[in-house]
Order: structure tokens, then C-alpha cells, then sequence
């Protein structure tokens, strides 16, 4: 009798246990997004944090001034440009919807007589997705206005996130090795894979990426073209394909000025595109990242793709991360089949 009772004991326990978790998943649930980039913001600043504690300055006092240099150097900046960002499309808009509606874009083709089509009428086609980006543009406009006062709900749990992250965050590595059922050291890799794989996405790739769009709207500035800022965040979405990059939007803009007949800017957006814009990540990457950080392109293009793709904007992170920590695991698991068989 007493080990059945002591078993039904346990699974009470079990299914209790797992209630809580629930519950507490359940309730940190609105905030995950939030949480997740305070790890990040955290695991980038980090360094900051320990140098200001090395200087003797109590945990609390340096916590808080990485928060308020995280507000100054990232969420700052990167806000002034999404509002200018958001500015620019809102004016260019009207500008593109009547230089379509002035020109033809109809183009006749020769195909077989089973293929019923004859022509394609490409103003139609653009017409119909700049419709459709537009309303999309304006339904995430009225959602984020609907939903300003959870957007500083939001905000400001990530930067008091990131503040007991910072202030505590050696406890609760050594909490999670302490409860985690598996090898200290497989769960000090996989942590360690982690901070790794953040760092690379952020400063490697984010960081190079804006640096990229900053420098190509210099240029955009130089050659006088409307919507300098527009295009500068093309030139940094581009910046994350491999191998093209940047060239997918320099070069056509360089081409358009030919076209046009303007030499000199299409010539001066030519070289500025290839040998500045182009070239620049070479520079500013090994800066951010060391000389010794490996970035696997490849993985992180996939990751980023995919992560969108799966979570939206949040999956430029969430993707690589989840990449890097599975073959971080499998590698671990390769490692101790191989250990085993000896």
C-alpha cells in the first residue's frame, strides 16, 4: 500500500507542478516577446555592465546606466528612423500611383496559341500590390495606435527586464544549470552558443546592415534623390542576402540615372554602391564582432528568412538562434555517442 500511495503522491505533485508552469507561462505570455529581447539587449550590453562593475560602481547603479545607454544608442535612433522611414512612404506613395498611372506598362508576347495570353499589363499587376502593401501599412498603423499604451506596457518591462538580467543575471544562469536535467557543461555550450549567436546576429549582421543603409544614404543625399531614408532601408534589407547584398538596390538606382540621362549621379552611384556601400561590412564587421567571431552566412540568411517568415519581425533573431542551438545540440549528442562508443 505505501508505495502506491507514496506513486499517487507524486503524480499529484507532477500534475501540480506542471499546473504552476502553466499558469506561469499563461502569464508572462503577452510579455514573451518583450522578455526575449531583453535577453538580447542584455547579452549585447553585458560588457558595458561588467566593465562599469570592475570599476567598483554597485551592481544596481551600473545596471541602471546600461539601461539608460540601451535607450540612447539603440531604441533612440532606430525610432527617429523608423518615424522618418514611415514619413517617406507615406509622401512617396501618391508620387508612384501617379507616375504608373501616366505611363503604359503593357507588353505584347509572342507565346504559343495553347497558352491563352497575350499580354501582361504590368501597371496593373504593381497597382494591385501597392494597394495591398498600403493597407497593410495602414491596418499596422491603426493596430499600433490602438495599442500604444500596450506598446509602453510592453517597453517598459523590456527595459526592467533588461535591468535584473543585468543585476542578476550570473543567479539565474546558475539557477537554470541547477534545474536543467542534463551536464553543466553541455548547458554552459549551449548558453555560451547562444550569447555567441547573438552577438553575430546583432552586431555582425543588424549593425553592419544599418550601417550599410546609413552610408548608401549619404550617397542618396549627394545625387539628390527623393526619398533618400526609403531607400537606405532597402539598401539595409539587402544588406542581409548573401553574396548580392547591397547591389540589388544600388545598381538598379545607378541604371535608373543612366536612363535618365543624368551621367555623372548614375556613374557617382555606381562606384558609391560597389566600392563604398559594397565594400564598407568588411571595415565596420570585424570592429563589432572581433577578429576571431565566425558568422555562418548561410545559416543566418536561412534563419532570418525563416524566423520572419514563422514570427515576423522578431524571427531576424528568433530564427538564427534556434538554428545555432539545435546544431549546438546535435553536436553535443554526436559528441556523446562518440564517447560512448570508446
Amino acid at each position: 500500500m505505501v508505495p502506491n500511495k507514496k506513486f499517487i503522491i507524486n503524480i499529484l505533485v507532477s500534475i501540480f507542478i506542471a499546473l504552476l508552469i502553466y499558469g506561469f507561462i499563461k502569464l508572462i505570455s503577452p510579455f514573451i516577446i518583450s522578455i526575449f529581447f531583453s535577453i538580447i539587449f542584455s547579452i549585447i550590453y553585458y560588457p558595458f555592465y561588467r566593465k562599469l562593475t570592475e570599476k567598483k560602481i554597485k551592481e544596481t547603479i551600473a545596471s541602471f546606466i546600461t539601461v539608460i545607454l540601451m535607450v540612447f544608442t539603440i531604441i533612440l535612433p532606430f525610432s527617429v528612423f523608423f518615424w522618418l522611414l514611415f514619413k517617406e512612404a507615406k509622401s512617396i506613395y501618391p508620387q508612384l500611383i501617379s507616375y504608373i498611372d501616366s505611363n503604359s506598362f503593357v507588353f505584347k508576347l509572342n507565346l504559343p496559341q495553347f497558352i491563352p495570353l497575350s499580354s501582361v499589363d504590368i501597371k496593373e499587376i504593381i497597382l494591385a500590390n501597392l494597394d495591398e502593401i498600403r493597407k497593410a501599412i495602414t491596418k499596422s498603423g491603426i493596430e499600433i495606435i490602438r495599442n500604444i499604451f500596450l506598446f509602453f506596457v510592453n517597453f517598459f518591462v523590456m527595459l526592467v527586464s533588461v535591468f535584473f538580467i543585468l543585476k542578476d543575471g550570473k543567479k539565474i544562469i546558475l539557477w537554470l544549470i541547477d534545474i536543467i536535467p542534463f551536464e553543466n557543461r553541455y548547458i554552459e555550450r549551449i548558453l555560451t552558443q547562444f550569447a555567441l549567436t547573438t552577438n553575430a546576429i546583432i552586431k555582425g549582421v543588424i549593425l553592419t546592415a544599418f550601417v550599410q543603409g546609413v552610408v548608401a544614404i549619404i550617397g542618396l543625399y549627394i545625387i539628390n534623390i527623393s526619398s533618400p531614408i526609403l531607400f537606405g532601408a532597402l539598401v539595409m534589407m539587402a544588406a542581409l542576402i548573401p553574396f548580392v547584398g547591397t547591389s540589388t538596390v544600388t545598381i538598379p538606382i545607378a541604371i535608373y540615372y543612366y536612363l535618365k540621362g543624368d551621367i555623372y549621379s548614375g556613374t557617382f552611384m555606381l562606384i558609391w554602391g560597389i566600392f563604398v556601400v559594397g565594400l564598407v561590412d568588411n571595415i565596420v564587421r570585424p570592429i563589432f564582432i572581433g577578429k576571431n567571431a565566425r558568422i555562418p552566412i548561410a545559416l543566418v540568411f536561412l534563419g532570418i528568412i525563416g524566423g520572419i517568415r514563422t514570427y515576423g519581425p522578431p524571427g531576424i533573431f528568433i530564427g538564427p538562434i534556434f538554428v545555432s542551438i539545435i546544431i549546438t545540440i546535435l553536436d553535443i549528442y554526436k559528441e556523446d555517442i562518440k564517447r560512448k562508443q570508446i
